[in-house]
């Protein structure tokens, strides 16, 4: 299927909504990852650039009341659009009547969900005795309705791997809401600014996701196979469920036991610690998972496509979060300011614990790509109970033992989350772990090489930010030379993307 075509089809109610074809693939893939990697880091450094803006106008509190209400919309959030968009992306036949049937369900339950989330408010500003909860959780509530209107387009153009698009569209709309969350900071709204940029975002997003995608809904004539989208989506709904419980614990937890003041610190370290994930997920995901789906009949070709991308997440990921970890007095100094050195311990165990969050993430996609949602379901029970266990030995230390605790159990999962992924999609995990485990070894000797010139320049007396500049070349030229004398094909395959 070219792009020229998939107007056509969508407009078309006759016509199935046809995955490509393995020839354009190739050629898919090459594409989305060039333009997902420029997009990605643009997004990834103008996030950081506003993040750094907002804590020097904004509070820790500020952050902490934020954070406090994303433990009742994240959770909404995670089953908003009840598991239906990856229905949509994997599913290999998938007709227009059935995109449509989806597109209302979706609403419907979003609208519900806005419902069910306005009125816990009151509820939630008791739980954290912060009267000033009730308005904003009803005014961020909206971003339920508004994410689950824009589940089918945005999953359409997944689904075709239009992922230049898709990476514009949130570009654009971090942009726009970052601008005016600044200046409503600076004229002294407070948390209000950082509502508003939740809502503004999701909103345009909505807006411009329906002409992105060329699709416009129509109410269905008939719903013939839609029961095995939904079931599969219930279960990813459960999957969500259960994932929101092992990301949004500890932030209950620190919030109702250690503070606002507590919580906000946590928040912006988890926010950093997050990077590299949401910079694999945003790479990856939106191409490794039509890409394998597309190559399920050819178990040979799909395990290749895995590998090179289990090579690549490993790369930017798993060195992303050590490089975190032996930079974060400076990095937070950089981008928070001095107010915010508390943040620096949390950094540095949750670092720990994301080392091997992006290969682990794989497990779900797996999942999602062979169609077992009851098992996806099973493995986000495994992951919740490893974290919930975690959340209740580390909260007697406050944020700190959170996220040591967090480390710890993180790592202990990682093998057994891995090895149920592969199990699902008939997948060699011997291989996986061949090809990744010397670039995560190349990453902890980077590592290690970064720490030491951190200890000697600080005895040279350097600046924060001086270091913080030396650590990040130092952390680059011994990673690349760590890579070309331990793992010399995945090197030369990174210089091949990279002249792409």
């Amino acid at each position: 299927m070219t792009s020229a075509t998939v107007p056509r089809l969508i407009t078309s109610p006759a016509v199935s909504f046809e995955m490509p074809q393995q020839a354009d693939l190739p050629r898919l893939a090459r594409r989305g990852l060039g333009w997902s990697s420029a997009l990605l880091i643009g997004k990834s450094a103008l996030s950081l650039a506003t993040t750094a803006i907002l804590a020097r106008l904004l509070s820790p509190g500020d952050y902490g009341l934020l954070a406090m209400v994303a433990t009742i919309t994240v959770l909404a959030q995670a089953v908003s659009d009840f598991g239906l968009s990856w229905a949509t992306v994997q599913r290999e036949v998938l007709e227009r009547h059935q995109i449509d049937a989806l597109f209302f369900i979706n609403c419907a339950f979003g609208f519900v969900l806005t419902l069910l989330c306005c009125l816990s408010a009151p509820y939630a500003a008791t739980f954290y005795h912060r009267p000033e909860l009730t308005k904003i959780v009803i005014a961020a509530s909206g971003t339920l309705f508004l994410s689950a209107v824009a589940v089918q387009p945005n999953a359409l153009l997944l689904r075709q791997m239009k992922l230049k698009e898709l990476n514009l569209c949130a570009l654009c709309a971090l942009l726009i809401s970052a601008v005016v969350t600044i200046a409503m900071a600076w004229l002294g709204f407070g948390y209000w600014a950082l509502v508003v940029q939740l809502v503004l975002q999701q909103a345009i997003i909505t807006a411009v996701s329906f002409p992105i995608s060329g699709y416009y809904p129509r109410f269905p004539l008939r719903l013939f196979g839609v029961g095995t989208l939904l079931a599969f989506g219930g279960y990813s709904a459960a999957y969500g469920l259960v994932n929101y419980f092992a990301r949004n614990l500890d932030n209950v937890l620190i919030g109702k036991f250690w503070g606002a003041t507590a919580l906000g610190y946590y928040s912006r370290a988890y926010f950093v610690m997050t990077l590299p994930g949401m910079l694999v997920i945003g790479l990856f995901s939106g191409m490794l998972i039509p890409l394998l789906a597309s190559l399920r009949k050819d178990p040979i070709r799909m395990q290749a496509a895995y590998l090179r991308a289990a090579r690549l997440i490993t790369v930017l990921g798993c060195s992303f979060a050590v490089g975190l970890a032996v930079t974060a007095p400076e990095v937070i100094d950089f981008v928070y300011g001095s107010k915010w050195h508390a943040v620096v311990p949390i950094l540095l165990w949750l670092s720990a614990a994301s080392i091997l969050q992006p290969i682990q993430n794989t497990a779900q996609w797996l999942y999602i790509v062979a169609e077992r949602g009851c098992g996806m379901f099973l493995l986000g029970l495994l992951v919740a109970g490893s974290a919930t266990v975690a959340f209740a030995v580390g909260i007697r230390s406050g944020p700190i033992g959170v996220a040591r605790a967090y480390a710890i159990s993180n790592t202990i999962i990682c093998y057994p989350v891995l090895l149920m992924g592969h199990r699902a999609c008939g997948l060699e995990i011997k291989k996986t772990v061949a090809a990744c485990a010397p670039l995560l070894l190349c990453a902890l000797l980077m590592g290690g090489i970064v720490y030491v010139s951190g200890l000697a320049a600080a005895a040279a007396g350097m600046g924060l930010h001086a270091r913080l500049f030396l650590k990040i070349a130092v952390g680059i030229v011994s990673y690349a030379a760590c890579l070309r004398q331990l793992a010399r094909s995945t090197y030369s395959e990174i210089l091949d993307y990279a002249s792409l």
